[in-house]
C-alpha cells in the first residue's frame, strides 16, 4: 500500500483530495506545511505527495512551483476539489462575539468580499484550513473562528456561523500528485515541463510559437523569479496531447530553443468540473 503525504490535518482540502485520487489504495499521512512533505517525499518516508498548486479564484500556488523547481520530483497525476469555505466557531457562540478569524491564506484570500464586510475582525494566517478549524476546536477562546470547509467543521465539533464565504461557487483547487521518480500510467495524456530562457529579445515567442505549429493545447504557464538571477525566470508549462510521437518531437525542438529544459511528468489529464467553464 502506497504512503501519501499531504500538508495539513484531517479534514482538510488536501485529504480530500487525496482520497479522491487514491480511494482506498494509499495510507495517508500528514505533514506541518508544503516544504516538510516534500522533504517527507525525498527523504522515503512517503511514496507520494499531494501538494495544492493553483486555485481557479487567486491562481498559482508560488510556494508549491518553488518547491517543484527545487526537489525535481515528477508530477504523476493530478486532482480538483471544490472549495466551499464557511465560518466555523465553538458551538453555541454568536456572530457578535467574534473578533479573530484563522484561516490559510488561501482561505482568507478567497473569502476577501466577506471579511471586508467585517474590518474589526483580525485575520491570522495558519498553514491550514482544517488546522485552523482544529485550534478552534482545542482552544478556550470563543471570540476566535475558523475559515475552513464544512466537512472540517463536522471532524472537530464546530457550528457554521456563516457557509459560501468564497461568494463564487465553481471555486477549485487543483492538486497534484508527485513523486521522487518518474511514473506514466495508462491513459497519460498531459504534459508538464519546466524551463528556463535566455535573456533576450523574442525567446518566449519563439518557444511559444513551436506549441502553436504542433498544434499541442497549452493549458497553463506560469512563471517564477530565479533566486540567483535578477529579472530572469524559470517557466512552467502544461500542456494536452492526443498523439505521443508528436509530442516527443516537440519537446525535442522546445529543448533546444530553451537554455535549460527539464521533463515533469507525464499523467492522465483530469476533466474539469463543468462549472468551472462558467
Amino acid at each position: 500500500m502506497l504512503n501519501a503525504v499531504y500538508s495539513g490535518v484531517p479534514g482538510s482540502y488536501a485529504e480530500e483530495a487525496a482520497m479522491q485520487f487514491f480511494g482506498e489504495t494509499a495510507r495517508l499521512t500528514t505533514a506541518s506545511s508544503f516544504g516538510d512533505a516534500c522533504a517527507k517525499l525525498a527523504a522515503g518516508e512517503a511514496d507520494r505527495a499531494v501538494l495544492p498548486i493553483e486555485n481557479s479564484t487567486t491562481g498559482a500556488i508560488s510556494a508549491v512551483y518553488d518547491l517543484l523547481s527545487r526537489y525535481g520530483f515528477s508530477i504523476v497525476g493530478e486532482e480538483y476539489v471544490l472549495v466551499s469555505h464557511c465560518l466555523l466557531a465553538k458551538p453555541g457562540t454568536a456572530f457578535a462575539e467574534i473578533r479573530e478569524v484563522v484561516s490559510h491564506e488561501q482561505g482568507i484570500s478567497q473569502s476577501a468580499e466577506f471579511l471586508a464586510e467585517h474590518p474589526e475582525w483580525r485575520c491570522r494566517p495558519v498553514y491550514n484550513t482544517a488546522a485552523a478549524a482544529k485550534m478552534v476546536a482545542e482552544g478556550e477562546d470563543r471570540s476566535i473562528a475558523a475559515i475552513a470547509s464544512r466537512r472540517a467543521g463536522e471532524r472537530y465539533g464546530l457550528e457554521v456561523l456563516a457557509a459560501r464565504l468564497n461568494r463564487r461557487e465553481a471555486n477549485y483547487t487543483r492538486f497534484v500528485v508527485v513523486a521522487r521518480d518518474p511514473l506514466f500510467a495508462p491513459g497519460s495524456n498531459k504534459i508538464s515541463i519546466l524551463f528556463t530562457l535566455p535573456h533576450t529579445v523574442g525567446s518566449l515567442c519563439r518557444v511559444l510559437r513551436l506549441f502553436e505549429e504542433a498544434g499541442m493545447n497549452l493549458v497553463k504557464i506560469e512563471s517564477r523569479p530565479m533566486p540567483e538571477r535578477n529579472w530572469e525566470y524559470l517557466f512552467f508549462l502544461d500542456f494536452v496531447t492526443a498523439g505521443q510521437t508528436r509530442w516527443h518531437e516537440l519537446l525535442g525542438r522546445v529543448e533546444k530553443a530553451t537554455q535549460t529544459f527539464r521533463f515533469l511528468g507525464f499523467y492522465p489529464h483530469r476533466a474539469l468540473p463543468e462549472d468551472l467553464h462558467h
